[in-house]
């Protein structure tokens, strides 16, 4: 019991000792098969409008993922209404097909650089993450298999 206790512990110490993280949220991709009506949305209370920020998107996924990229559409809405939409490549594996990032088993952890940007407004911002990937005939593939979670984390540059 001592150990369990000792253990939750420290990993609460490590936890919260990441003092740049601003916002972090991982949202669970159903059966883990991604398909295309399912787009994860993040909310990211913005108070800081001078410095810049990072911000990266967090991937799970499974070594039955059958691609070794992952294309992805960012949707942002600004407190203002202000929509924009960019287009994120996110590399999964090398050519060889090794798997980037950190693995335990099949199991793939992966954090993507997005943008680094200064919030030019206070309040609420609305990320929505839409997978783009597509069959060689340009067509979107409607169900993406092997993605178990998306995530957005925002976090400061100075520190």
């Amino acid at each position: 019991m001592n150990r369990l206790f000792y253990l939750i512990s420290i990993c609460f110490v490590f936890w919260s000792c990441d003092n740049s993280r601003l916002f972090e949220t991982n949202i669970d991709i159903v059966d883990n098969v991604w398909s295309l009506q399912q787009v994860p949305s993040f909310e990211y209370d913005n108070i800081d409008t001078i410095s810049e920020q990072r911000l990266l998107v967090n991937i799970r996924h499974s070594s039955a993922y059958p691609f070794s990229n992952l294309w992805l559409f960012i949707h942002t809405i600004s407190p203002d209404n202000t929509h924009s939409v960019d287009t994120l490549e996110c590399l999964l594996a090398q050519d060889n097909g090794k798997w980037l990032g950190d693995g335990l088993g099949d199991i793939w952890d992966i954090q993507i650089m997005y943008d680094n940007r200064s919030f030019e407004l206070e309040g609420r911002y609305t990320f929505r993450v839409e997978q783009a990937m597509r069959h060689g005939d340009l067509s979107h593939i409607e169900y993406l298999p092997g993605i178990m979670e998306i995530g957005l984390r925002i976090e400061k540059t100075n520190y």
